[in-house]
């Protein structure tokens, strides 16, 4: 892979000529080619700000890894077998380390351009209760949704409670990114509600100051009986008071006609 102990450097140098020449010729393509393919991936792990900063600068050829840089480790460690020549090299060059190392500041430099909008943003979370009667279990139950959306940072606490006591047989979703810095889920509750129940969905964020709930009730048969007549009342007299509206004003355009 080279000699050096700028061959990282060298190598990512060939790889870019390779790749003008094939452009070039008119091979570009709008895809990255699944072969062929020299990737560099460098993570920045941060522990109490910047007091504590871990670079590990990872390189892959054709999907595979070949070595990695670890800041704490302060050495150039080969993930493939055919690289353990060329790290043994690297690392025995004092200079080419040092200067490795110092990357390790500009993890520090962006994390001063970003740790406000990453830290300290902060996006309330958007929650409701949805009931569902189709449980496969039992037709007697009701499956409760607790839906939390659209909220960052992504650490969030959800409880379940009946009746003021906290149910701990609830499951939940995987933590969902949106897309646009923000993240949802779903902690769901498998009951039999009876009159009188009383459901509070808790959750604690971030944005917060402390715990807030959304509460669900059970309506009875005949609650939700009068509320489907009421619903079928009102779009029945908005179909006919339209109806009439609409023959009122044929008949007066034929008298003024």
């Amino acid at each position: 892979m080279g000699g050096s102990g700028t061959a990282p450097l060298a190598f990512w140098g060939l790889l870019l000529g390779m790749l003008v020449v094939f452009a070039s010729e008119g091979l570009g393509m709008e895809e990255p080619p699944e072969h062929f393919l020299y990737q560099a991936k460098g993570e920045c792990h941060f522990f109490n700000g910047t007091q504590q900063v871990r670079l590990i600068d990872r390189h892959f050829f054709d999907r595979q890894e070949l070595f990695c840089f670890d800041s704490d480790r302060g050495k150039v460690v080969a993930v493939a077998e055919m690289m353990e020549s060329d790290v043994k090299r690297w690392n025995q060059d004092k200079v080419f380390l040092r200067n490795w190392m110092a990357v390790v500041d500009i993890c520090r430099y962006y994390y001063g351009i970003y740790e406000p909008f990453s830290q300290a943003r902060r996006v309330q979370p958007k929650v409701k209760i949805t009931p569902t009667d189709k449980v496969e279990s039992s037709p007697h139950n009701t499956l409760l949704i607790c839906t939390v959306g659209s909220f960052f940072p992504a650490g969030i606490e959800i409880k379940w409670f009946r009746n003021g006591k906290e149910e701990p047989k609830v499951w939940s979703t995987d933590l969902i990114r949106n897309g646009n810095w923000t993240f949802h889920i779903e902690v769901m509750l498998e009951t039999t509600p009876e009159r009188g129940d009383v459901y509070t969905c808790q959750v604690e964020h971030a944005s917060f100051e402390g715990p807030i709930t959304v509460q669900w009730e059970p309506q009875s048969d005949s609650a939700r009986s009068k509320m489907w007549t009421g619903i079928v009342g009102i779009v029945l007299g908005l179909v006919f008071g339209a109806t009439g509206l609409a023959l009122y004003l044929k008949n007066k355009k034929g008298l003024i006609s």
